[in-house]
């Protein structure tokens, strides 16, 4: 790594930290309407359910800059079959900010993205995270792949709670690998 390939990397962290603060306070907000909603404690729940066929890793809770800026909970899963490895489902339960505040919940598919396949070093890594051999991140969907979308009002936020577990309970059910 030269000199000027060193200063370059610096600068763009520099870049993102500041990005990354001017949307703190939005990130608050919208951490405090999963945490309302308990979306990382329902997708703990499902991690460490028994699902035919998959195998669950995660949940993490994630954030990022849009637009619009948005906070995360996600959990990744993937076929059981110890070689089926070129896909990686991301489930997540998102926060978008606006006015309301959008709460999304959508499964996202992630490409292997290695030259070589090492099983017990993908597993490792999975068990942490699912950037290292997979490409695309934790932002939400698009729209039109959202299972389950609603206007986040803090005063319904039991009876939002019951409608995402109930989300929740039906991707359980029909958590299959597509073949």
């Amino acid at each position: 790594m030269t000199n000027d390939d060193r200063y370059d990397e610096i600068m763009r962290r520099i870049a993102r930290r500041q990005t990354e603060a001017a949307g703190g306070p939005h990130y608050e907000t919208l951490s405090a309407a999963l945490d309302d909603l308990n979306a990382i404690g329902f997708l703990e729940d499902y991690h460490w359910r028994h699902h035919p066929g998959i195998v669950c890793f995660g949940p993490k809770a994630v954030r990022g800059l849009g637009p619009p800026v948005w906070v995360g909970a996600v959990l990744w899963y993937k076929s059981s079959n110890y070689y089926d490895h070129l896909t990686l489902h991301l489930l997540g339960v998102w926060a978008l900010s606006g006015e309301p505040i959008t709460i999304a919940v959508g499964v996202k598919v992630l490409e292997f993205n290695a030259p070589v396949y090492v099983p017990e070093a993908v597993y490792h890594h999975l068990k942490r995270d699912f950037d290292r051999y997979y490409t695309g991140d934790a932002s939400p969907p698009p729209p039109d792949a959202w299972r389950y979308y609603t206007a986040y009002d803090r005063a319904r936020r039991l009876a939002q709670r019951r409608e995402l577990g109930a989300v929740l309970d039906d991707w359980s059910k029909t958590a299959e690998i597509p073949r």
